[in-house]
Protein backbone atom coordinates (compact mmCIF):
# COMPACT_ATOMS: atom_id res chain seq x y z
CA UNK A 1 0.00 0.00 0.00
CA UNK A 2 1.73 3.73 -0.93
CA UNK A 3 2.24 6.37 1.50
CA UNK A 4 -0.32 8.89 1.45
CA UNK A 5 0.64 12.30 0.72
CA UNK A 6 1.56 14.10 4.18
CA UNK A 7 -1.00 17.68 4.92
CA UNK A 8 1.08 20.27 6.19
CA UNK A 9 0.26 23.90 7.19
CA UNK A 10 2.32 27.18 5.88
CA UNK A 11 4.98 26.60 7.58
CA UNK A 12 5.73 22.79 6.95
CA UNK A 13 4.30 21.74 10.16
CA UNK A 14 2.65 18.81 9.48
CA UNK A 15 -1.32 18.40 10.55
CA UNK A 16 -1.96 14.86 8.55
CA UNK A 17 1.10 12.04 8.16
CA UNK A 18 1.57 8.89 8.11
CA UNK A 19 2.19 6.52 11.43
CA UNK A 20 4.23 3.08 10.96
CA UNK A 21 1.70 -0.36 12.54
CA UNK A 22 3.74 -2.89 14.08
CA UNK A 23 2.35 -6.26 14.15
CA UNK A 24 4.07 -9.15 15.14
CA UNK A 25 4.07 -12.21 13.53
CA UNK A 26 5.16 -15.88 14.49
CA UNK A 27 6.48 -17.89 11.30
CA UNK A 28 6.29 -21.63 11.66
CA UNK A 29 9.78 -23.31 10.73
CA UNK A 30 8.40 -26.72 10.55
CA UNK A 31 9.02 -28.30 14.27
CA UNK A 32 6.56 -30.95 15.28
CA UNK A 33 6.83 -29.50 18.83
CA UNK A 34 8.27 -26.22 20.55
CA UNK A 35 11.56 -26.22 21.68
CA UNK A 36 12.74 -25.36 24.61
CA UNK A 37 14.04 -21.94 23.21
CA UNK A 38 10.95 -21.51 21.40
CA UNK A 39 9.25 -21.87 24.49
CA UNK A 40 11.09 -19.38 26.14
CA UNK A 41 10.55 -16.55 23.33
CA UNK A 42 6.94 -17.71 23.82
CA UNK A 43 7.21 -16.55 27.31
CA UNK A 44 9.13 -13.41 26.96
CA UNK A 45 6.43 -12.09 24.64
CA UNK A 46 3.47 -13.01 26.58
CA UNK A 47 5.21 -10.63 29.55
CA UNK A 48 6.21 -7.85 27.07
CA UNK A 49 2.71 -7.95 25.52
CA UNK A 50 0.83 -9.47 28.46
CA UNK A 51 -1.10 -12.36 26.65
CA UNK A 52 -1.78 -15.52 27.99
CA UNK A 53 -1.37 -18.12 25.24
CA UNK A 54 -3.36 -20.47 27.41
CA UNK A 55 -6.83 -18.37 26.53
CA UNK A 56 -8.65 -19.48 23.54
CA UNK A 57 -6.21 -22.14 22.67
CA UNK A 58 -3.67 -19.89 21.63
CA UNK A 59 -0.65 -21.54 21.92
CA UNK A 60 -2.30 -24.81 20.45
CA UNK A 61 -2.68 -22.45 17.13
CA UNK A 62 0.88 -21.78 17.33
CA UNK A 63 2.13 -25.16 17.12
CA UNK A 64 -0.45 -26.03 14.64
CA UNK A 65 0.84 -23.35 12.46
CA UNK A 66 4.78 -23.89 12.98
CA UNK A 67 4.24 -27.55 12.26
CA UNK A 68 2.55 -26.27 8.48
CA UNK A 69 5.43 -23.41 7.90
CA UNK A 70 2.58 -20.98 8.10
CA UNK A 71 2.34 -17.28 9.60
CA UNK A 72 -0.04 -16.51 12.61
CA UNK A 73 -0.12 -12.69 13.81
CA UNK A 74 0.34 -12.61 17.47
CA UNK A 75 -0.14 -9.03 18.42
CA UNK A 76 -1.65 -6.22 15.46
CA UNK A 77 -0.10 -2.52 16.54
CA UNK A 78 2.35 -3.48 19.25
CA UNK A 79 3.71 -0.02 20.78
CA UNK A 80 7.21 1.30 20.00
CA UNK A 81 8.44 0.41 23.43
CA UNK A 82 7.34 -3.23 23.18
CA UNK A 83 8.87 -3.53 19.97
CA UNK A 84 12.30 -2.44 21.42
CA UNK A 85 11.87 -4.73 24.26
CA UNK A 86 11.05 -7.88 21.87
CA UNK A 87 14.03 -6.52 19.76
CA UNK A 88 16.30 -6.71 23.08
CA UNK A 89 14.95 -10.16 24.50
CA UNK A 90 13.93 -11.90 21.83
CA UNK A 91 16.89 -11.10 19.22
CA UNK A 92 18.31 -14.74 18.39
CA UNK A 93 14.66 -16.02 17.65
CA UNK A 94 14.21 -17.55 14.26
CA UNK A 95 10.40 -17.16 14.72
CA UNK A 96 9.09 -13.66 15.28
CA UNK A 97 9.10 -10.80 12.95
CA UNK A 98 7.48 -7.83 12.46
CA UNK A 99 5.50 -6.93 9.70
CA UNK A 100 5.29 -2.71 9.39
CA UNK A 101 2.42 -0.72 7.99
CA UNK A 102 1.48 2.70 7.73
CA UNK A 103 -1.71 4.66 9.01
CA UNK A 104 -3.07 7.63 8.60
CA UNK A 105 -2.63 9.69 11.57
CA UNK A 106 -3.50 13.84 12.49
CA UNK A 107 -1.30 15.10 14.58
CA UNK A 108 -3.45 17.45 16.21
CA UNK A 109 -6.34 15.34 16.38
CA UNK A 110 -9.74 17.36 15.95
CA UNK A 111 -7.99 20.40 14.80
CA UNK A 112 -8.90 21.81 11.59
CA UNK A 113 -10.66 18.33 11.18
CA UNK A 114 -13.96 19.63 8.66
CA UNK A 115 -10.90 21.14 6.51
CA UNK A 116 -8.66 17.69 6.60
CA UNK A 117 -11.47 15.35 6.51
CA UNK A 118 -11.49 11.93 6.93
CA UNK A 119 -10.86 8.48 5.29
CA UNK A 120 -12.10 4.90 4.99
CA UNK A 121 -10.58 1.88 3.74
CA UNK A 122 -11.02 1.61 0.07
CA UNK A 123 -11.34 -2.37 -0.49
CA UNK A 124 -11.04 -1.73 -4.21
CA UNK A 125 -7.74 -1.36 -4.77
CA UNK A 126 -6.37 -2.00 -0.96
CA UNK A 127 -5.92 1.86 -0.22
CA UNK A 128 -7.66 4.41 1.95
CA UNK A 129 -9.98 6.83 0.46
CA UNK A 130 -10.98 10.20 1.47
CA UNK A 131 -14.33 10.76 2.82
CA UNK A 132 -14.85 14.46 3.34
CA UNK A 133 -12.67 17.49 3.36
CA UNK A 134 -9.38 17.56 1.60
CA UNK A 135 -8.69 14.19 1.70
CA UNK A 136 -11.54 13.64 -0.17
CA UNK A 137 -11.41 16.82 -2.58
CA UNK A 138 -7.82 15.79 -3.72
CA UNK A 139 -8.01 11.84 -2.77
CA UNK A 140 -5.81 11.29 -6.31
CA UNK A 141 -2.95 13.59 -5.71
CA UNK A 142 -2.45 12.46 -2.06
CA UNK A 143 -3.34 8.24 -2.51
CA UNK A 144 -0.26 7.83 -4.29
CA UNK A 145 0.13 4.48 -6.85
CA UNK A 146 -0.21 0.99 -5.60
CA UNK A 147 2.54 -1.49 -6.01
CA UNK A 148 2.41 -4.99 -6.66
CA UNK A 149 4.29 -8.57 -5.72
CA UNK A 150 4.42 -11.77 -7.14
CA UNK A 151 3.91 -14.73 -4.67
CA UNK A 152 5.77 -18.17 -5.78
CA UNK A 153 4.12 -21.08 -4.57
CA UNK A 154 4.74 -24.80 -4.89
CA UNK A 155 1.90 -27.74 -5.71
CA UNK A 156 1.44 -27.77 -1.82
CA UNK A 157 0.25 -24.07 -1.87
CA UNK A 158 3.33 -23.36 0.36
CA UNK A 159 5.24 -19.62 -0.86
CA UNK A 160 8.70 -20.51 -1.89
CA UNK A 161 9.25 -16.96 -3.20
CA UNK A 162 8.18 -13.35 -2.99
CA UNK A 163 9.08 -10.96 -6.00
CA UNK A 164 8.47 -6.97 -6.08
CA UNK A 165 7.03 -6.29 -9.80
CA UNK A 166 6.39 -2.41 -9.22
CA UNK A 167 7.09 -0.53 -6.32
CA UNK A 168 4.36 1.91 -4.56
CA UNK A 169 4.61 5.68 -4.79
CA UNK A 170 4.07 7.71 -2.28
CA UNK A 171 1.20 10.16 -2.69
CA UNK A 172 2.01 13.91 -2.88
CA UNK A 173 1.86 16.36 -0.39
CA UNK A 174 -0.71 19.48 0.42
CA UNK A 175 0.52 22.69 1.76
CA UNK A 176 -2.26 24.93 3.36
CA UNK A 177 -2.34 28.13 3.90
CA UNK A 178 -2.95 27.54 7.54
CA UNK A 179 -1.16 28.80 10.42
CA UNK A 180 -1.31 25.82 12.78
CA UNK A 181 -0.28 27.91 15.47
CA UNK A 182 -3.27 30.25 15.12
CA UNK A 183 -5.11 27.40 14.42
CA UNK A 184 -4.29 26.10 17.86
CA UNK A 185 -5.44 29.56 19.57
CA UNK A 186 -8.49 29.72 17.48
CA UNK A 187 -9.77 26.34 18.84
CA UNK A 188 -8.88 26.97 22.56
CA UNK A 189 -11.73 30.40 22.81
CA UNK A 190 -14.78 27.69 22.18
CA UNK A 191 -16.04 26.13 25.10
CA UNK A 192 -17.40 22.85 25.82
CA UNK A 193 -20.90 22.41 24.47
CA UNK A 194 -20.63 25.76 22.62
CA UNK A 195 -21.63 25.29 18.90
CA UNK A 196 -20.43 27.47 16.16
CA UNK A 197 -17.72 28.84 13.23
CA UNK A 198 -14.41 30.56 13.41
CA UNK A 199 -12.58 32.19 10.99
CA UNK A 200 -9.35 34.36 10.70
CA UNK A 201 -8.43 35.33 6.65
CA UNK A 202 -6.27 37.47 5.10
CA UNK A 203 -7.76 40.17 3.52
CA UNK A 204 -4.96 40.55 1.28
CA UNK A 205 -4.74 37.44 -0.64
CA UNK A 206 -7.43 35.49 0.67
CA UNK A 207 -5.61 33.00 2.24
CA UNK A 208 -7.34 31.20 5.28
CA UNK A 209 -4.88 31.66 8.37
CA UNK A 210 -7.60 29.48 10.88
CA UNK A 211 -11.05 28.01 10.12
CA UNK A 212 -13.12 25.91 12.99
CA UNK A 213 -16.29 24.22 13.17
CA UNK A 214 -18.02 23.64 16.61
CA UNK A 215 -18.64 20.98 17.30
CA UNK A 216 -15.86 18.65 15.88
CA UNK A 217 -14.56 15.38 15.42
CA UNK A 218 -11.34 13.48 16.09
CA UNK A 219 -10.34 11.94 12.30
CA UNK A 220 -8.34 9.28 14.16
CA UNK A 221 -11.22 7.17 15.37
CA UNK A 222 -12.21 6.37 11.68
CA UNK A 223 -9.14 4.37 11.17
CA UNK A 224 -10.87 1.33 13.38
CA UNK A 225 -14.01 0.19 14.01
CA UNK A 226 -16.67 2.20 15.41
CA UNK A 227 -20.08 1.19 16.78
CA UNK A 228 -23.61 2.17 15.47
CA UNK A 229 -24.43 3.69 18.56
CA UNK A 230 -21.06 5.11 19.48
CA UNK A 231 -21.35 6.85 15.62
CA UNK A 232 -24.70 8.03 16.27
CA UNK A 233 -23.56 9.52 19.78
CA UNK A 234 -20.69 10.78 18.29
CA UNK A 235 -21.03 12.98 14.95
CA UNK A 236 -24.95 12.04 14.28
CA UNK A 237 -26.86 13.30 17.26
CA UNK A 238 -25.09 16.62 17.64
CA UNK A 239 -24.73 16.99 13.16
CA UNK A 240 -20.72 16.87 13.88
CA UNK A 241 -19.86 16.84 10.20
CA UNK A 242 -21.90 20.12 9.36
CA UNK A 243 -19.33 22.61 8.59
CA UNK A 244 -20.63 25.35 10.49
CA UNK A 245 -17.64 27.89 8.76
CA UNK A 246 -18.68 26.93 5.14
CA UNK A 247 -21.93 25.04 4.44
CA UNK A 248 -24.13 26.20 7.57
CA UNK A 249 -26.09 29.44 7.00
CA UNK A 250 -27.62 32.23 9.60
CA UNK A 251 -29.23 35.35 9.28
CA UNK A 252 -26.74 37.80 8.73
CA UNK A 253 -28.59 39.90 11.92
CA UNK A 254 -27.06 43.57 12.52
CA UNK A 255 -24.08 43.02 9.99
CA UNK A 256 -25.95 43.25 7.38
CA UNK A 257 -26.71 46.81 8.33
CA UNK A 258 -23.41 47.67 6.23
CA UNK A 259 -25.33 46.68 3.50
CA UNK A 260 -28.36 49.20 3.90
CA UNK A 261 -25.77 51.72 5.35
CA UNK A 262 -23.63 51.35 1.57
CA UNK A 263 -27.35 50.96 -0.23
CA UNK A 264 -28.59 54.55 1.89
CA UNK A 265 -25.63 56.53 1.14
CA UNK A 266 -25.00 55.49 -2.56
CA UNK A 267 -28.58 56.13 -3.53
CA UNK A 268 -28.76 58.81 -1.94
CA UNK A 269 -31.42 58.59 0.80
CA UNK A 270 -28.82 59.28 3.68
CA UNK A 271 -25.53 60.36 3.89
CA UNK A 272 -22.61 60.54 6.15
CA UNK A 273 -24.00 63.67 7.73
CA UNK A 274 -27.57 62.44 8.06
CA UNK A 275 -29.16 63.16 11.34
CA UNK A 276 -31.55 61.02 13.47
CA UNK A 277 -33.85 60.92 16.52
CA UNK A 278 -34.35 57.20 17.74
CA UNK A 279 -37.34 57.00 19.69
CA UNK A 280 -36.90 53.08 20.10
CA UNK A 281 -39.41 52.22 17.56
CA UNK A 282 -40.71 53.75 13.73
CA UNK A 283 -44.24 53.17 13.47
CA UNK A 284 -44.65 51.87 9.64
CA UNK A 285 -48.05 50.41 7.96
CA UNK A 286 -49.80 50.70 11.88
CA UNK A 287 -47.32 48.44 13.10
CA UNK A 288 -43.99 49.08 15.47
CA UNK A 289 -40.79 48.08 14.02
CA UNK A 290 -38.88 48.67 17.48
CA UNK A 291 -34.84 49.44 17.47
CA UNK A 292 -32.71 47.38 19.52
CA UNK A 293 -32.53 49.73 22.53
CA UNK A 294 -36.50 50.17 23.21
CA UNK A 295 -35.87 53.16 25.37
CA UNK A 296 -34.21 54.84 22.03
CA UNK A 297 -30.76 56.25 21.75
CA UNK A 298 -31.94 59.86 21.01
CA UNK A 299 -29.99 62.29 18.86
CA UNK A 300 -27.24 61.08 16.79
CA UNK A 301 -25.36 60.96 13.23
CA UNK A 302 -25.39 58.17 11.16
CA UNK A 303 -22.02 56.75 11.87
CA UNK A 304 -22.92 57.06 15.82
CA UNK A 305 -25.85 55.31 14.78
CA UNK A 306 -24.07 52.36 12.98
CA UNK A 307 -21.83 52.05 15.90
CA UNK A 308 -24.55 51.65 18.07
CA UNK A 309 -26.67 49.39 15.72
CA UNK A 310 -29.59 51.19 15.75
CA UNK A 311 -32.48 50.31 13.69
CA UNK A 312 -34.11 53.38 13.19
CA UNK A 313 -31.97 54.59 9.99
CA UNK A 314 -32.36 51.24 8.46
CA UNK A 315 -35.94 51.28 8.54
CA UNK A 316 -35.45 54.82 7.57
CA UNK A 317 -33.61 53.54 4.46
CA UNK A 318 -36.13 50.57 4.37
CA UNK A 319 -38.94 52.39 3.36
CA UNK A 320 -37.70 54.52 0.52
CA UNK A 321 -36.17 51.75 -1.06
CA UNK A 322 -37.54 48.47 -3.30
CA UNK A 323 -36.30 45.19 -1.89
CA UNK A 324 -34.60 44.25 -5.04
CA UNK A 325 -32.48 47.31 -4.77
CA UNK A 326 -31.12 46.63 -1.11
CA UNK A 327 -30.65 43.11 -2.57
CA UNK A 328 -28.38 44.40 -5.63
CA UNK A 329 -26.19 45.97 -2.82
CA UNK A 330 -26.00 42.34 -1.44
CA UNK A 331 -24.97 40.89 -4.47
CA UNK A 332 -21.90 43.21 -4.45
CA UNK A 333 -20.59 42.65 -1.01
CA UNK A 334 -21.06 38.92 -2.61
CA UNK A 335 -23.67 37.88 -0.49
CA UNK A 336 -26.59 35.10 -1.86
CA UNK A 337 -23.67 33.35 -4.17
CA UNK A 338 -20.66 30.98 -3.32
CA UNK A 339 -17.45 33.13 -2.76
CA UNK A 340 -15.24 30.06 -4.70
CA UNK A 341 -13.42 28.22 -2.05
CA UNK A 342 -11.98 24.79 -2.72
CA UNK A 343 -14.38 22.51 -0.27
CA UNK A 344 -17.69 22.51 -0.18
CA UNK A 345 -19.85 25.79 0.47
CA UNK A 346 -23.42 27.43 0.47
CA UNK A 347 -24.37 30.31 -1.07
CA UNK A 348 -26.65 31.56 1.17
CA UNK A 349 -30.30 33.25 0.25
CA UNK A 350 -30.62 37.33 -1.24
CA UNK A 351 -34.50 37.46 -1.01
CA UNK A 352 -35.94 39.42 -3.80
CA UNK A 353 -39.51 39.78 -5.46
CA UNK A 354 -38.68 37.21 -7.79
CA UNK A 355 -37.94 34.67 -5.45
CA UNK A 356 -40.30 34.92 -2.94
CA UNK A 357 -43.09 34.25 -5.93
CA UNK A 358 -41.00 31.50 -7.09
CA UNK A 359 -40.57 29.91 -3.76
CA UNK A 360 -43.66 31.00 -1.36
CA UNK A 361 -46.04 31.83 -4.13
CA UNK A 362 -46.56 35.26 -2.57
CA UNK A 363 -45.79 38.57 -2.95
CA UNK A 364 -43.36 40.68 -1.28
CA UNK A 365 -44.74 42.88 1.58
CA UNK A 366 -43.01 45.94 2.13
CA UNK A 367 -42.92 45.54 5.72
CA UNK A 368 -40.60 42.61 5.12
CA UNK A 369 -38.00 44.98 3.71
CA UNK A 370 -37.93 46.67 6.90
CA UNK A 371 -36.76 43.62 8.69
CA UNK A 372 -34.39 42.72 5.49
CA UNK A 373 -32.55 45.95 6.37
CA UNK A 374 -31.28 44.78 9.55
CA UNK A 375 -30.50 41.40 8.55
CA UNK A 376 -33.61 39.27 9.15
CA UNK A 377 -36.34 38.08 7.11
CA UNK A 378 -35.16 35.19 4.91
CA UNK A 379 -31.84 36.60 3.96
CA UNK A 380 -28.79 33.90 4.59
CA UNK A 381 -25.50 34.05 4.47
CA UNK A 382 -22.21 32.09 5.38
CA UNK A 383 -19.17 32.83 7.81
CA UNK A 384 -17.29 32.37 5.13
CA UNK A 385 -19.28 35.11 2.78
CA UNK A 386 -18.91 37.48 6.40
CA UNK A 387 -15.60 37.23 6.63
CA UNK A 388 -15.23 38.31 2.58
CA UNK A 389 -17.52 41.56 3.19
CA UNK A 390 -15.55 42.71 6.51
CA UNK A 391 -11.71 42.48 3.99
CA UNK A 392 -13.87 44.18 1.08
CA UNK A 393 -14.59 47.48 3.26
CA UNK A 394 -10.72 47.43 3.70
CA UNK A 395 -9.37 46.50 0.89
CA UNK A 396 -11.79 47.55 -1.96
CA UNK A 397 -12.12 44.54 -3.40
CA UNK A 398 -13.57 40.77 -2.85
CA UNK A 399 -10.97 38.32 -2.42
CA UNK A 400 -11.69 34.12 -2.96
CA UNK A 401 -10.81 32.43 0.25
CA UNK A 402 -8.19 30.29 -0.25
CA UNK A 403 -6.70 27.08 1.78
CA UNK A 404 -4.13 25.76 -0.42
CA UNK A 405 -0.55 27.67 -0.84
CA UNK A 406 -0.87 27.23 -4.42
CA UNK A 407 -3.91 28.30 -5.35
CA UNK A 408 -4.22 31.89 -7.41
CA UNK A 409 -5.05 34.68 -5.51
CA UNK A 410 -8.80 36.25 -7.45
CA UNK A 411 -9.89 39.57 -6.53
CA UNK A 412 -13.43 41.36 -7.57
CA UNK A 413 -13.39 45.37 -7.38
CA UNK A 414 -15.94 45.95 -4.83
CA UNK A 415 -18.31 48.39 -6.41
CA UNK A 416 -18.98 51.28 -3.83
CA UNK A 417 -18.21 55.00 -4.06
CA UNK A 418 -14.65 55.33 -1.91
CA UNK A 419 -16.83 58.08 0.38
CA UNK A 420 -19.41 55.44 1.25
CA UNK A 421 -16.24 52.94 1.98
CA UNK A 422 -14.63 55.15 4.58
CA UNK A 423 -17.98 56.57 5.86
CA UNK A 424 -18.04 52.59 6.79
CA UNK A 425 -14.63 52.15 8.11
CA UNK A 426 -14.91 55.38 10.25
CA UNK A 427 -18.12 53.77 11.56
CA UNK A 428 -16.64 50.25 12.56
CA UNK A 429 -14.19 51.87 14.50
CA UNK A 430 -16.97 53.50 16.01
CA UNK A 431 -18.55 50.09 17.15
CA UNK A 432 -15.15 49.53 18.72
CA UNK A 433 -14.73 53.02 20.42
CA UNK A 434 -18.07 53.75 21.71
CA UNK A 435 -20.57 50.78 20.14
CA UNK A 436 -21.48 47.16 20.90
CA UNK A 437 -17.73 45.77 20.59
CA UNK A 438 -16.12 48.38 23.16
CA UNK A 439 -14.34 45.86 25.45
CA UNK A 440 -12.36 45.07 21.74
CA UNK A 441 -11.38 48.76 22.37
CA UNK A 442 -9.27 48.28 25.47
CA UNK A 443 -7.06 45.74 24.05
CA UNK A 444 -3.69 47.67 23.62
CA UNK A 445 -1.49 47.37 20.83
CA UNK A 446 -4.37 46.52 18.12
CA UNK A 447 -5.82 48.67 15.51
CA UNK A 448 -9.77 47.12 15.44
CA UNK A 449 -12.74 47.83 13.54
CA UNK A 450 -15.64 45.57 13.96
CA UNK A 451 -19.59 44.88 13.52
CA UNK A 452 -21.60 42.71 15.58
CA UNK A 453 -25.00 40.87 15.45
CA UNK A 454 -27.82 39.04 16.94
CA UNK A 455 -29.52 36.77 14.49
CA UNK A 456 -33.11 36.20 16.00
CA UNK A 457 -34.10 32.97 15.71
CA UNK A 458 -37.29 32.50 16.34
CA UNK A 459 -40.78 34.92 16.90
CA UNK A 460 -40.07 37.55 19.33
CA UNK A 461 -43.36 36.37 20.88
CA UNK A 462 -41.99 32.75 21.90
CA UNK A 463 -40.83 33.00 25.66
CA UNK A 464 -37.10 31.99 25.69
CA UNK A 465 -37.38 29.40 28.21
CA UNK A 466 -35.44 26.52 25.59
CA UNK A 467 -32.26 27.35 24.25
CA UNK A 468 -33.01 26.91 20.68
CA UNK A 469 -35.02 29.40 20.73
CA UNK A 470 -31.84 31.59 21.57
CA UNK A 471 -30.40 34.08 19.20
CA UNK A 472 -27.20 33.42 17.52
CA UNK A 473 -24.08 35.90 18.64
CA UNK A 474 -22.01 37.31 15.16
CA UNK A 475 -18.99 39.36 15.50
CA UNK A 476 -16.75 40.31 12.28
CA UNK A 477 -13.58 42.00 12.97
CA UNK A 478 -10.54 43.60 10.93
CA UNK A 479 -7.54 44.16 13.04
CA UNK A 480 -3.80 44.62 12.52
CA UNK A 481 -1.57 44.21 15.94
CA UNK A 482 1.36 46.78 16.14
CA UNK A 483 2.97 46.58 12.49
CA UNK A 484 1.93 43.56 11.22
CA UNK A 485 -0.56 42.63 8.00
CA UNK A 486 -4.05 42.90 9.15
CA UNK A 487 -6.21 39.99 9.49
CA UNK A 488 -9.85 39.71 9.33
CA UNK A 489 -12.01 36.94 11.92
CA UNK A 490 -15.34 36.55 12.24
CA UNK A 491 -17.26 34.55 15.14
CA UNK A 492 -20.32 32.89 14.80
CA UNK A 493 -21.91 31.13 17.91
CA UNK A 494 -25.45 29.09 17.97
CA UNK A 495 -28.13 30.06 20.49
CA UNK A 496 -26.57 31.73 23.22
CA UNK A 497 -28.74 34.69 23.51
CA UNK A 498 -26.78 38.06 22.38
CA UNK A 499 -23.85 39.23 20.36
CA UNK A 500 -21.75 40.12 23.75
CA UNK A 501 -20.89 36.26 23.60
CA UNK A 502 -18.94 36.74 20.26
CA UNK A 503 -17.96 39.71 21.31
CA UNK A 504 -15.63 37.87 24.38
CA UNK A 505 -14.44 34.94 22.44
CA UNK A 506 -13.10 37.62 20.09
CA UNK A 507 -11.44 39.54 22.93
CA UNK A 508 -10.16 36.15 24.27
CA UNK A 509 -8.74 35.03 21.25
CA UNK A 510 -6.85 38.87 20.43
CA UNK A 511 -5.35 38.32 24.57
CA UNK A 512 -4.54 35.02 23.56
CA UNK A 513 -2.72 36.53 20.10
CA UNK A 514 -0.82 39.05 21.97
CA UNK A 515 0.77 37.18 24.19
CA UNK A 516 1.80 33.97 21.49
CA UNK A 517 3.05 37.00 19.24
CA UNK A 518 5.10 38.59 22.55
CA UNK A 519 6.19 35.37 24.22
CA UNK A 520 5.47 32.32 21.63
CA UNK A 521 3.41 30.62 24.23
CA UNK A 522 -0.41 29.27 23.22
CA UNK A 523 -2.64 29.46 26.73
CA UNK A 524 -5.19 26.84 27.06
CA UNK A 525 -4.20 23.95 24.97
CA UNK A 526 -4.43 20.16 25.36
CA UNK A 527 -1.47 18.71 26.03
CA UNK A 528 -1.84 15.43 24.22
CA UNK A 529 -1.83 16.83 21.21
CA UNK A 530 0.94 19.15 21.33
CA UNK A 531 3.42 17.13 23.60
CA UNK A 532 4.91 15.64 20.66
CA UNK A 533 5.03 18.87 18.17
CA UNK A 534 7.50 21.21 20.24
CA UNK A 535 4.82 23.73 21.20
CA UNK A 536 5.10 25.70 24.48
CA UNK A 537 1.80 25.51 26.20
CA UNK A 538 0.40 26.72 29.68
CA UNK A 539 -2.87 25.69 31.07
CA UNK A 540 -4.76 27.68 33.22
CA UNK A 541 -8.28 28.75 34.36
CA UNK A 542 -9.42 32.05 31.82
CA UNK A 543 -9.62 34.73 33.70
Amino acid sequence: MPLRGNIVDCNNKLLASNMPIYDLYWNGTGEYKLSQQQDNTLEKVSEILNINFLENNFLGKIVYNNRQHKNILIKKDITFDQLSLIFEQCSESRNLFIETNFSRFYIYKNLASHILGYLSRDFQDYTTKGISGLESAFQEKLKGESGYILNVTNSKGRKINQVEVCQPKQGQDLKLTIDVDLQLLAETIFNGGQVGAFILMSPKDGAIRAIASFPNFDPNVFLKPISQDEWNKQFIECDAFLNRATTATYPPASIFKIVTYAAGIEDGFIDSNSQFNCHGYVTFCDRKYHCIRHTGHGKMDAKTALAYSCNIPCFLVAQKMKINDLADYAFRFGLGRKTGFLLGESAGLVPTYEWKKAVKGESWWKGETLSASIGQSYTLVTPLQMVRVISAIFTGFLVRPRILEEEEIETSKLNISPSTINFLRDALKGVVLIGSAERLGRIKDFDIYAKTGTAQTSSLTIEKKDRKYLEHAWLTVYFRYKNEDPLAMVVLVEHVGSSGYASQMAAKFLRKYKKFKETGVIDDVDLEIVKNNNIEVVNHEQT
